[in-house]
């Protein structure tokens, strides 16, 4: 099936022209009488064969509904569908680039509350686990669903620690044993090797400074906790068992490097599984373990989502909850689960669908399930503008700019200016 796809910038052309003529409500059906659902996400011609399933299995089931993919870069997209909805653009369902993204559309009024219709419609969101209450819901009201979701686990060569003649990693580690084994596993590898490394992106190391203190709250927590992270991190840098984080950014290093057997732990989102299976000849096997946790803190690991919202100002709210709640329910879940992508949605269905598709071994699969998660705290308007503040002062520290203490320092001050000029 061919789908309707438009790009975000003539997507906004159309709907000035239309706004411009005065006309609009005649587009809503088209010539066979069907309500056509305009959906917003970034990416599609990249990943259309995750998409495309879950589309046709719905426009399939609710033959009167068609959708429409409006799509944009992955780059632009904040930035576009920010721009279309304060524009008043009919988007009627939407993707959220991030959990963290999605206090900001929220606080704008871009997302309709769902709460009653969740509730009308007696829909159970027990299979979202922690996240729909971690991440997305605000003053007790349900603003999105969960398409997907990422827990950060940790992933290991099984060939460098069988050659350093060293036991696998296991689910109970704690940051420090990680630590450990790191330095031991790069002082009995090859030069070249190191024994733990991140996708030097401040994206995917910041979330490792929540995890320092139990029921942090990015927002609201005294951010001297988080020199435990940082401390451990220089460590690593200054040991050898971890690369320079200025080095592989300046070198464009990314996750291939773990592809090419140079690094025998890494730290990721569980979306890095479909990235793994879709390498021919990696020349090595591999696993996965929980997420490490540190020292005096609960057992638990770090989790980010995909949410999927509609619109608040759309003309067809039933039709789009109808779209919103297969794609982020058992029937969608269970196509997603094909791509070797973590649904949102996990029940025994999904499990079986993620099980049959994926490939891990047993042990490797029971990291991904059943795992305590934490996030940055209770969402709110400048969610994300205080993460990007703490990654840029972060990103210092890592380069020795700055101290542990200095960021924790310049760090509360932003916040605070953050939040009182929101305020």
């Amino acid at each position: 099936m061919k789908k309707k796809l438009v790009s975000i910038l003539m997507a906004s052309l159309m709907a000035f022209s239309l706004a411009a003529c005065g006309g609009g409500d005649d587009k809503d059906k088209d010539s066979s009488g069907k309500t056509t659902l305009r959906l917003a996400l970034w990416d599609y011609d990249v990943d259309k064969d995750m998409y495309d399933p879950i589309i046709e299995a719905f426009e399939k089931e609710n033959q009167d509904i068609e959708i429409e993919i409006v799509s944009s870069p992955n780059a632009d997209y904040e930035t576009k569908l920010t721009t279309m909805l304060s524009g008043g653009d009919d988007i009627d369902v939407f993707f959220a680039k991030s959990n963290t993204a999605l206090p900001g559309l929220q606080a704008k009024g871009y997302c309709m509350n769902l709460s009653n219709l969740l509730e009308e419609n007696k829909f159970d969101t027990s299979s979202y686990g922690t996240v729909l209450e971690q991440q997305m819901t605000f003053d007790d009201n349900v603003y999105a669903l969960p398409f997907r979701t990422n827990d950060w686990v940790l992933f290991y060569n099984k060939n460098l620690f069988d050659k350093a003649g060293i036991a696998y990693p296991t689910d109970q580690m704690t940051w420090q044993d990680v630590g450990k084994l790191a330095k031991e596993v790069t002082e009995k590898s090859a030069d070249g090797v190191y024994g733990y490394s991140f996708q030097p992106k401040v994206g995917f190391i910041f979330p490792m400074l929540a995890g320092t203190m139990d029921g942090f709250d990015i927002t609201t927590s005294d951010l001297s906790c988080t020199t435990t992270a940082l401390d451990w991190i220089l460590d690593m840098q200054e040991s050898g068992a971890m690369e320079e984080y200025s080095e592989s950014v300046s070198m464009n290093k990314d996750q291939t490097y773990f592809y090419n057997g140079e690094w025998a732990m890494m730290w990721n989102g569980s979306w890095f599984v479909q990235s793994l299976n879709l390498q021919e000849n990696l020349g090595f096997e591999w696993g996965i373990v929980k997420s490490p946790y540190w020292e005096g803190t609960e057992k638990n690991g770090f989790v980010t989502s995909t949410p999927l919202c509609i619109n608040a100002s759309t003309k067809h709210a039933e039709e789009a909850y109808k779209f919103l709640t297969f794609s982020c329910g058992e029937e969608g879940a269970s196509l997603l689960a094909k791509s070797n992508l973590v649904p949102g949605y996990m029940n025994d269905t999904v499990l079986d669908s993620y099980k049959e598709n994926v490939g891990l071994d047993e042990s490797s699969l029971n990291a991904l399930m059943d795992n305590t998660t934490y996030s940055f705290g209770e969402p709110n308007n400048v969610f994300s503008e205080i993460i990007s503040a703490g990654q840029k002062e972060m990103e210092l520290v890592l380069t020795g700019n700055e101290t542990p203490e200095d960021f924790v320092k310049n760090f509360t001050e932003q916040r605070k200016e953050l939040i009182d000029n929101a305020e």
